[in-house]
């Protein structure tokens, strides 16, 4: 037992050092020291690339209309959050077998990776060569057969191509193949430790999503990355060829009333009343003049009578411009507004 207040403070100071011990154990340990590698420097990552986005979002629509044609079926792509992260994790989420195209970009330097996802690979072989694309079980994990990468490689050039077309808005790059890979070993196209922008597609067929993805490396962008990083207008300006020829065919088969007009004439209301069977009403238009075509009531062209294969029918001569809807103001006469001095 303490024999003294001054004992008894001594030994509660003591308790109280051992308590912070065991809740901070590292305060008691040395300082690391970590090494630092001068010919290494981490890239500062600053915020979004609304370029970049606006790019995946058109190629998305694109190729989706692409991939439809190869497997001849209604296929939906949308994009998710484009992410940066290592290459290494980047690999690390990569089943094998998979469908890994290395490709670049001229005049950009370097390559980049375009990845259909193990699933997605045996559903697109399948329906290429004539199947339903409808697995029971898991795909097996197996190597590919040269046929099987052949025709593969046609759908990853036609996605090239597509990936083109979108960045013709942003700045012209041109996409071209390097090289397939099964085995995300043998894409070393950076170092494991780089930063890369990885994207994720979520493919959907027959109602079951798949994902294929997109990896860029983060210094490849470089020379771009004003455009990337200030973007242009996020929606979509690319001609929609389905939407197009929807349009076109919708167009085509629309019905409109055409009449000629052979003349008009004023009467009285007396003289209206008072008509009867054999009365002739006097027209203003002349025989040598032309007469006007109207498209839903709109003067559209003006034309000359005749006859064709024994049936009343009218020439068009000419074709009726519509008037302006805005007047440019530069075309207008400037005003004079100086003053006598």
């Amino acid at each position: 037992m303490p024999q003294s207040k001054k004992e008894l403070n001594a030994i509660l100071k003591r308790i109280s050092v051992e308590q912070d011990k065991r809740l901070n154990p590292e305060e008691d340990e040395k300082t690391v020291v970590l090494p630092y590698e001068l010919g290494f420097q981490a890239p500062i990552i600053r915020g979004r690339m609304p370029g970049l986005e606006a790019v995946y979002d058109r190629f998305a629509r694109i190729y989706a209309q692409t991939f439809s044609h190869h497997v001849r079926r209604p296929v939906t792509m949308t994009r998710r959050a484009t992410e940066l992260v290592s290459f290494r994790d980047y690999l690390a989420a990569i089943s094998t077998p998979a469908s890994l195209t290395v490709f670049g970009m001229n005049p950009l330097h370097g390559h980049a990776l375009f990845v259909f996802e193990h699933h997605l690979v045996y559903i697109l072989i399948d329906m290429l060569f004539g199947g339903n694309g409808w697995f029971e079980n898991p795909p097996p994990k197996r190597e590919l057969t040269g046929i099987e990468i052949k025709m593969l490689s046609k759908v990853v050039h036609s996605a090239l191509e597509d990936l083109g077309k979108a960045w013709k808005r942003l700045t012209p790059l041109e996409p071209y193949f390097d090289r397939m890979e099964v085995n995300s070993k043998f894409t070393a196209i950076v170092p494991p430790d780089e930063v890369v922008a990885s994207t994720t597609f979520d493919v959907e067929i027959n109602r079951v999503p798949y994902t294929m993805s997109l990896c860029l490396p983060y210094s490849m962008l470089d020379p771009v990355r004003t455009q990337l990083e200030a973007g242009k207008t996020s929606y979509d300006e690319e001609v929609n060829a389905v939407n197009v020829s929807r349009l076109e065919e919708n167009l085509l088969n629309s019905k409109v009333g055409v009449k000629v007009d052979l003349g008009e004439a004023r009467m009285s209301l007396r003289s209206f009343l008072t008509l009867k069977e054999g009365d002739r009403i006097l027209l203003n238009q002349d025989q040598n003049k032309p007469l006007k075509v109207l498209v839903q009531d709109k003067l559209k062209y003006l034309a000359t009578q005749g006859a064709y294969k024994g049936k009343n029918a009218v020439q068009i001569t000419k074709l009726i411009e519509p008037p302006p809807r805005f007047s440019d103001l530069l075309d207008q006469p400037a005003k004079d507004t100086a003053e006598d001095s």
